[in-house]
């Protein structure tokens, strides 16, 4: 294996480290916020939507790093196929339902849809 090949699969693997993190830290982070929702709850409405932005903003900005983490390694599986370096099957650019399924992709969408959800739940009082 090459050396410039050895860099690609280094820098790929630190990416996809840094995907695995930023996945951890934002489930982490989410089960946190919807414990304090719960606790929240019937205790005062302001507060419930402040969990609830707070939760669907975080996921907002998790799914943009995922994004970007993401756009690093397909960029560094380009350039590597571009020289010529195979280095394994890569990220699909697809956008088929299977590839939108992924966590990366799918867990940030459904969490703005859930605070979305919990805040008009809270305030406009649907039981």
């Amino acid at each position: 294996m090459s050396q410039d090949n050895e860099v690609a699969r280094s820098l790929i693997r630190y990416e996809n480290e840094m995907i695995n993190h930023r996945m951890n830290w934002f489930l982490i982070l989410q089960g946190f916020m919807f414990a304090g929702l719960a606790f929240a709850w019937d205790k005062n409405k302001a507060l419930c939507v402040v969990f609830s932005l707070v939760g669907g903003l975080s996921s907002v900005s998790v799914g943009l790093l995922l994004r970007y983490g993401i756009l690093a390694i397909r960029n560094l599986e380009r350039s590597a196929r571009n020289d010529g370096k195979v280095i394994g099957r890569g990220s699909d650019e697809t956008c088929s339902l299977a590839h939108f399924l992924l966590p990366w992709h799918f867990l940030p969408i459904l969490m703005v849809l859930a605070w979305l959800f919990l805040i008009c739940v809270r305030v406009l009082d649907i039981r």
